[in-house]
């Protein structure tokens, strides 16, 4: 057999695996390959992976209908260039939560196009960090994820009882026999939810065939209710003899011996199933017929207790043909098999009924004659018989992208019909008119390279030619609230396109549930909103996967993941725990906190962001020392008050400046400004209980800023362009007082990259945070625009470069001809 014959897309889909279909399977003996990938890391166990969307883009080419996405449980460290334990010996590696995180957000984030998809594939999410070493953690741990991600997790594996591959990287050592009859807990967790439990026990070495077959027995002995799944054909594993072969017809364990200590497990334990991933099985023992027949024969006379699967680890460095060929090497075997058996491991009946799918696997056509027949994956004729299938498949895919970008333009051209009549309708030459034109104009990249903020360069920046924005984003929200986001890659190049060379990424430490259509809570009172670790370890774990692009770019960005899950009504040892996770998981990493919320009005119908109360302030001590100690800065949403009372909440944030006056805080959109103060932000008007003008507003941010000084305030939001910007009078208050105090604000945008909002969105809300930069002074600009103040908080090794003296001409590009370019190219 040609193992590298599976090229062409399969006809089956996910409707011939319906209850209601009445087509029977005609197996044809060049085309007998399995379905269901049951065994398929996503995330190999360092460096970066297949992106999520080309991943599904070749099971669906490849015929995977149904896959179990394995994380692999332990992870290379961070700062390691190994991708693969094996060609690094020496380095450790560890369990991790991370991949079990990553792969699960990327489900929900692709699940309208799995959803749409005729061919899936249908995603199983295994939990694959737990530590048999470690198991007091482990029901906490899967508590965590499960409460992340409600229903989605429902099976758990790859998890080592031992695996020798493992023993030169510090992992993968046999678990104590002793220590198995401690995994009760958590085993009875699994029980009662009726996942299975997926383990990788080699059978043995070279030395002693069966040396740790007494582990296996012991889990089974102890567990005969649990669901138990025992990887690669039964522990088979290199350690056995560099060719398999060799060693099993070897004694003490030969191939005979093998299949029967098989058969009577299968006998004995009746919720044993055997995994028969991994090509290694192709290439030493289905390729000699004489060491294939006697495990066709086991298949046969066990076919409901076997699972096929690839073992595929799905690095970034492996081509899709790497896939195509551990797919059809480990689906060689099926071809000989009865058709039950077939029926059963390679079209998904044990699959089904093990993971509680609510699928049915076709029947075996019994003649050509009878039944209609599901049209065998015969290869094409030409070309245009290939790709028929996948031109199909593509055409449903365009046309439901297409429905869902129409909803996204409608929505967006709704937003710029209004702002274009607030422009039309502003009298000729007003100060609203002017901007609004000067804001579509400049929309460009500044031509600054991270070369221009290293110590060594002497590059001025002059002010008078580049268009003036800001290079750093102090308050980017990566990830919405809910539904998809912009790919991070594209997210990369909306900021090197915007001249953001430093980003500090929000999370958004609250998450819609995953089970709503919703994608930002205004748009949908009355469902509720948690606190949520989600985006904190996809915000990290998409750096990490990036870290070479973004490291050896000119213009990075930098990016400073923050931790914004933070529950101030929750226990703080609580989020002290979470916090030491996530550092845990990403060292080194985070060097941030927030948005984080003491009062956030508009999240009150989301059943969030309800005040905290005064007296409970001073129990936050345990992770304000933390954050203290690691000098981490903590950034605050605090709403200042509402259009009853301008300063309702205002004795908030003074309490808690009062407890915490060493820790460093950045008070968010301009000291707590909200457009609960009134409905269009007009802040020199006076509500009648307690009046709050503009006057007053900067008054309370001076006499803080000089009480405490650890305080920071954050420039983002582009309502305040819009409601204050716009209004000289109003504008130059807040002008001064950032002259006054050049060195306690932050340039940001609270742009949130929601998968609908275009690249234009972006520019929009940071052209209009940018206005007041060019009003300010040099060293006001050059601590705040060019990132002064943002380096020292965050621990960055850059300095801004100086500003050019008036009349001497910089060595950058001219802003203004550099937009006009970039106008004449943006869609």
């Amino acid at each position: 057999m040609e193992v590298d014959a599976r090229v062409t897309s399969p006809t089956l889909t996910l409707a011939n695996f319906l209850n209601k279909s009445d087509a029977c399977y005609e197996r044809v003996t060049a085309q007998n390959w399995a379905i269901v990938d049951s065994h398929l890391h996503a995330r190999p166990f360092g460096g970066p992976p297949v992106p999520f969307a080309d991943l599904l883009g070749r099971l669906q080419r490849a015929g995977i209908l149904f896959t179990t996405l394995y994380g692999i449980g332990q992870r290379l460290p961070i700062d390691s260039t190994c991708t693969y334990y094996l060609d690094c010996p020496g380095v450790k590696v560890a369990t991790s939560l991370k991949n079990d995180f990553f792969n699960a957000q990327s489900v929900l984030d692709n699940a309208e196009d799995l959803n749409d998809s005729p061919v899936g594939p249908v995603i199983t999410l295994s939990m694959s960090f737990l530590d048999l070493h470690d198991v007091d953690s482990i029901v906490d741990k899967m508590k965590l994820l499960q409460a992340e991600f409600p229903k989605m997790f429902s099976w758990v594996g790859e998890i080592n009882l031992v695996k020798q591959a493992l023993w030169n990287n510090d992992q993968g050592l046999p678990v104590p026999l002793e220590s198995i009859k401690s995994w009760g807990p958590f085993m009875a967790e699994l029980r009662k939810q009726n996942i299975p439990l997926a383990l990788h026990s080699d059978l043995g070495d070279d030395g002693d065939g069966q040396k740790f077959l007494p582990l296996m027995d012991e889990v089974l002995s102890r567990y005969p209710q649990n669901k138990i799944i025992w990887m690669h054909l039964a522990g088979l594993s290199r350690q056995l003899d560099p060719k398999l072969s060799m060693s099993l017809l070897q004694r003490p364990t030969s191939i005979e011996e093998h299949v029967q200590l098989i058969s009577s497990r299968l006998k004995k334990y009746p919720n044993l199933m055997i995994d028969l991933s991994w090509d290694v099985l192709y290439d030493e023992i289905y390729s000699s017929s004489d060491e294939e027949r006697p495990y066709i024969k086991l298949l046969n006379s066990f076919p409901t207790r076997f699972l096929s699967g690839s073992d595929h680890v799905a690095s970034a460095e492996k081509t899709e043909e790497m896939y195509r060929s551990e797919i059809n090497k480990t689906s060689e075997i099926y071809r000989h098999l009865s058709d039950d058996a077939f029926r059963r491991i390679a079209l998904g009946q044990n699959f089904f009924d093990f993971a509680g799918l609510q699928y049915h696997a076709p029947e075996i056509c019994k003649s050509s004659s009878q039944g209609k027949a599901v049209p065998p994956e015969a290869p094409p004729e030409n070309d245009e018989q290939a790709h028929s299938f996948t031109d199909e498949v593509k055409a449903k895919k365009a046309k439901a992208a297409a429905k869902r970008s129409r909803k996204n333009k409608e929505k967006l051209a709704e937003k710029k019909r209004e702002r274009k009549q607030q422009v039309e309708e502003a009298p000729a030459g007003s100060l609203l008119e002017q901007k609004a034109s000067a804001g579509r104009l400049l929309q460009t990249s500044a031509p600054l390279s991270l070369f221009n903020f290293m110590g060594y360069s002497s590059t001025c920046y002059d002010r008078t030619a580049t268009d003036q924005w800001p290079v750093v984003d102090a308050h980017l929200h990566a990830r919405p609230f809910g539904g998809p986001p912009v790919p991070f890659d594209q997210l990369i190049e909306r900021l090197r396109r915007a001249g953001i060379l430093f980003a500090n990424l929000y999370g958004i430490g609250q998450r819609l549930p995953i089970s709503s259509n919703c994608t930002y809570y205004l748009d949908c009172p009355g469902t509720p909103i948690r606190p949520s670790l989600k985006n904190d370890f996809f915000n990290a774990q998409s750096i990490l996967d990036r870290n070479e692009t973004l490291s050896t770019s000119p213009v990075g960005p930098v990016l400073i993941p923050s931790m914004s899950f933070f529950d101030l009504h929750a226990d703080a040892q609580d989020n002290l725990k979470k916090m030491k996770l996530l550092q845990q998981e990403f060292p080194g990493m985070f060097r941030w906190v927030g948005e984080i919320n003491v009062v956030k009005q508009a999240l009150w119908k989301n059943d969030q962001g309800l005040p905290v109360e005064v007296r409970s302030i001073k129990s936050w001590a345990p992770f304000m020392d933390e954050l203290r100690e690691q000098d981490m800065p903590i950034a605050l949403h605090s709403d200042l008050g509402n259009q009853l009372e301008g300063v309702r909440f205002l004795n908030l944030m003074d309490e808690i400046l009062r407890l915490y006056p060493d820790n460093k805080i950045v008070w968010v959109h301009m000291a707590g400004l909200s457009k609960q103060l009134d409905p269009k932000l007009a802040l020199i008007q006076m509500p009648l209980a307690a009046p709050l003008t503009i006057q007053r507003h900067v008054q309370i941010i001076k006499d803080r800023l000089d009480e405490h000084p650890n305080l920071y305030i954050d420039l983002s939001w582009d309502v305040l362009y819009d409601e204050i910007y716009d209004n000289s009078s109003e504008e130059r208050r807040y002008i001064d007082l950032l002259n006054e105090y050049p060195t306690r604000f932050l340039s940001g945008t609270d742009h949130v990259a929601a998968a609908s909002k275009p690249e234009a969105a972006y520019r929009d809300e940071l052209a209009k945070t940018s206005v007041i930069y060019r009003e300010l002074s040099d060293e006001a600009f050059r601590n705040i625009a060019l990132g002064g103040n943002f380096f020292r908080l965050a621990h960055l090794e850059y300095r801004p470069p100086p500003l050019c003296s008036r009349g001497l001409a910089a060595s950058l590009v001219p802003g203004l001809l550099a937009a006009l370019i970039f106008a004449a190219a943006l869609p």
